[in-house]
């Protein structure tokens, strides 16, 4: 309610006499939205705090100045050393007006899309103004309309006017107190009766100062008997507006810096708890490596039952029960490269196991501890606890906010398939564009499951002449083919190519793109168990 008619008029009543004969010696600005005044009296200074910009828009005074040496601009220069002869403010509304003994007058409007201060001549002219270039039309004086009788209220609330309406100059809380007062009936002349009653206690203000149990503070020239905040008692309005308004900007600095904090933290730990459970569910899943070393046992056991260019053999499983086992081939290599190649598949799986072994072990010792921190968070109540907070933890808020670590720097799905490579999935149409389109390496490989709807894939590669291997490749694969359509297929064909290969059509719709010089592989849908997230 700083920014309220009455709290504005007891203002000006209270400082006519601190105004009325200053010079105004400084007008300046050192924050986006915020003007200072600062009159001289004798030998005292006033300053004079008006913030148009909102949330925070206030008018309140201090004693001296503290101008800043730096990042300052002027305003108002012709006003300099000027005398102030009079401070009005118009009648029921909340344009204050600050008179110069030339005539010229300086114009406040602390409320509104067009809040502003304006320096007129005489005669009405705009001189210059607080924010931007203005035109000639100064704000007109628009009083806002109270009932003065039972008959004014009853005609206005059986015309469905909500309470805001009949009593437009009440604020929120004044409108919720004459409710309460009333015990919440609409009988005209009960309302009339106790609206009366709070107008005159405003004549002849008791300010005080409300504090939520959030700490946000509310300044009120009468007792407010709805609310059970705690409030501290003031001996006029002009301390009891500063004491709110510095409280205020005290608690938007405090949400400044606490609030990104909490969000990084708790943003931090449902990353983590994702990766454990990622981490753990691959880990519950039986691995291949004892099948592709058995499938390369057979390979170099029966390499004359392979036909040469081949892409699936079947072999009988002379080292099991004697049953025929389906083996996919690379159709360039011959039987015995094929076995090397499942003899290496299964050297990947199980370092890829033992590093997600290693892994989930220091996943769980990251979440405790960010549980530990993010408790320790949930405390805090002032700046200076946040500062706190960041000296003790100032290693680990680095690691938190460094991009490597920051899920939002690369919002992809992320799966690292050891060994320097790392394939990145679009989670949705426009994240495809932006990952193929603008985040993807020219020589990167971009992955899609052929002919059904799936998310771009791209394996991103070590360099510009590296080429993946084949097993790489398959596993990038087999992840396109998961985030598609065919995620229930046994076998699912998956195109690839180089980045530099995919365009997007001109007026396409989102994730629509042209592929050239691709290639297929086979592969099962699913994670490798050498990808983790």
């Amino acid at each position: 309610m700083l920014t309220n008619y009455f709290t504005l008029r007891a203002l000006v009543h209270e400082w006519q006499p601190l105004v009325v004969g200053a010079r105004l010696v400084d007008a300046y600005s050192q924050h986006k939205g915020s003007l200072i005044l600062v009159l001289q009296k004798d030998e005292d200074l006033h300053s004079f705090n008006l913030s148009l910009q909102s949330p925070l828009r206030h008018l309140f005074r201090y004693s001296g100045s503290n101008r800043s040496r730096r990042n300052v601009v002027e305003h108002f220069p012709t006003t300099r050393h000027k005398k102030l002869s009079s401070l009005t403010i118009d009648d029921d509304d909340r344009i204050i007006r600050w008179g110069f003994g030339d005539g010229s007058t300086l114009v406040m409007v602390p409320f509104g899309p067009r809040a502003n201060v304006i320096h007129v001549d005489q005669s009405g002219k705009v001189i210059s103004g607080f924010k931007g270039s203005l035109d000639a039309d100064l704000p007109e004086t628009r009083p806002a309309s109270m009932p003065s009788s039972v008959g004014d209220v009853e005609d206005m609330l059986r015309s469905g006017k909500p309470m805001r309406k009949v009593w437009p100059l009440f604020p929120g809380p004044l409108i919720d107190e004459l409710a309460f007062r009333v015990g919440g009936t609409e009988d005209p002349s009960a309302l009339h009766v106790k609206a009366q009653e709070m107008l005159a206690e405003i004549a002849g203000p008791k300010p005080r100062v409300f504090t939520d149990a959030h700490g946000s503070p509310t300044c009120s020239l009468i007792e407010l008997r709805h609310s059970e905040d705690e409030f501290e008692m003031f001996d006029s309005v002009d301390e009891a507006v500063r004491v709110c308004a510095r409280k205020r900007m005290a608690q938007a600095r405090f949400d400044g810096t606490y609030r990104p904090l909490l969000q990084l933290l708790r943003r931090r730990m449902d990353q983590a708890n994702r990766s454990l459970k990622r981490v753990e569910q691959e880990l519950d899943k039986p691995s291949r490596a004892d099948q592709y070393e058995h499938l390369g046992h057979l390979l170099m056991a029966l390499p004359h039952e392979v036909e040469e260019g081949a892409e699936v053999t079947q072999l009988p499983d002379i080292l099991g029960d004697g049953s025929l086992v389906t083996i996919r081939l690379d159709a360039t290599k011959t039987a015995i490269e094929n076995a090397q190649r499942m003899y290496e598949r299964a050297k990947s799986t199980r370092t890829a196991r033992e590093s997600a072994l290693s892994r989930v072990d220091g996943l769980r010792s990251h979440v405790a501890e960010l549980e530990t921190v993010l408790a320790e968070a949930e405390s805090i109540a002032t700046v200076a606890d946040v500062k706190s907070f960041e000296t003790q933890h100032a290693s680990l808020m680095e690691s938190l906010r460094s991009s490597g670590d920051d899920p939002d720097a690369i919002p992809y799905r992320r799966y690292d398939l050891g060994q320097g490579y790392e394939v990145w999935v679009g989670r949705n149409a426009k994240q495809n564009d932006e990952l193929t389109l603008r985040d993807a390496r020219a020589f990167d490989l971009w992955l899609h499951a052929r002919g059904v709807p799936g998310s771009h894939t791209v394996l991103r590669v070590k360099g510009r002449t590296d080429s993946p291997p084949g097993y790489i490749i398959e596993k990038a694969a087999s992840i396109a083919a998961w985030h598609s359509k065919a995620r229930t297929s046994g076998l699912a064909p998956v195109i690839y190519t180089q980045r530099k290969y995919v365009r997007k059509p001109r007026k396409a719709a989102a994730g629509s793109v042209r592929i050239e010089r691709e290639k297929v592989v086979m592969v099962e849908p699913g994670f490798p168990d050498s990808a983790s997230t």
